[in-house]
């Protein structure tokens, strides 16, 4: 049946979009809280103190709670709420493991399809790591070192999901970072690949394995040791 002027129109949706784009926004600030170490492993997110804090209901918060928990940053059980998710250093060495995979394909595919530009992109970040004196710069102008390496592989779905791994350990690469990061390793590692990604030479995916797995090496090994200090200190 043909509609007239005087036939009611669908309300548009606009509370519902609303809604999501403030549960987004609230999982991006827990997100970066809980990266940053703000919200160490094991804190409680409390629905109605973070509702509080930011000023609106509970229904967006508890989208951003839901939201999180997919990605793995926190844990939500029945009485208890959301708390803060940890990784062991055996789960943290899975996830470098399954980026290993992930990153050497890419790396072979976007290293064949790369341009000038690309390595020119790439080039960019390597440099502002060398000259960076901020820390906690280091995890993101790391990943942007990597997905500007990978870009021209054109597989945007994994790279995406390729973020997420590298979001997974971000937290522990920031407890790390100083004292134990040796940076000239890890620039030396990056100039290494640029070199041989530039000359398109197939030894840049066994670098590129070496270069991920022996960071995890360190990481595991320092996460470690500081969950072992902890333990002594309980203990005594």
């Amino acid at each position: 049946m043909p509609t007239t002027a005087a036939d009611p129109k669908p309300a548009p949706k606009i509370a519902r979009l609303q809604r999501q784009t403030m549960s987004g926004q609230v999982a991006d600030d827990l997100r970066r809280r809980i990266l940053s170490g703000e919200f160490p492993e094991g804190t409680q997110l409390l629905q109605e103190q973070l509702a509080a804090e930011f000023g609106i209901s509970k229904v967006p918060v508890r989208e951003a709670l839901h939201q999180l928990e997919a990605e793995g940053f926190v844990i939500q059980q029945f009485h208890r709420g959301a708390t803060v998710a940890g990784l062991s250093p055996d789960e943290i060495m899975e996830v470098f493991e399954l980026r290993t995979q992930i990153e050497v394909w890419l790396m072979e595919l976007g290293m064949a399809a790369a341009t000038l530009d690309d390595v020119i992109a790439a080039r960019r970040y390597a440099d502002r790591i060398a000259v960076s004196t901020d820390p906690a710069e280091f995890p993101e102008l790391n990943w942007q070192f990597h997905e500007a390496l990978y870009r021209p592989a054109k597989k945007p779905f994994v790279i995406d999901h390729l973020r997420k791994l590298h979001s997974q350990a971000e937290r522990y690469v920031r407890m790390q970072l100083s004292p134990d990061l040796n940076k000239e390793e890890v620039i030396q590692g990056h100039e290494e690949l640029l070199e041989l990604y530039a000359r398109k030479d197939a030894r840049v995916l066994d670098r590129l394995r070496r270069h991920i797995l022996g960071f995890a090496e360190q990481l595991t090994a320092y996460l470690t040791r500081v969950q072992q200090e902890r333990a002594a200190k309980t203990t005594a």
